[in-house]
């Protein structure tokens, strides 16, 4: 079954996030949420709400390594 494009990006911000939730090294949990947040973008543009940006997405993003 072919996916449309918006579940696809959709699904594969949440393969980011759960990504993010264990990697260990901060730069790698910024950088899945900083996909995740890009991912986001594309599944919801042209919608009539406005997607959070990728900036407020990372102000979010807890500050040292992910914890177990």
């Amino acid at each position: 079954m072919i996916k449309s494009e918006r579940d696809y990006f959709y699904s594969r911000a949440e393969v980011e996030l759960r990504m993010a939730q264990t990697a260990r090294d901060p730069n790698a949990v910024r950088a899945h949420y900083t996909l995740a947040g890009h991912y986001l973008d594309r599944a919801f543009a042209g919608s009539v709400d406005e997607p959070p940006s990728v900036a407020q997405i990372r102000a979010q993003i807890p500050v040292g390594p992910a914890s177990r």
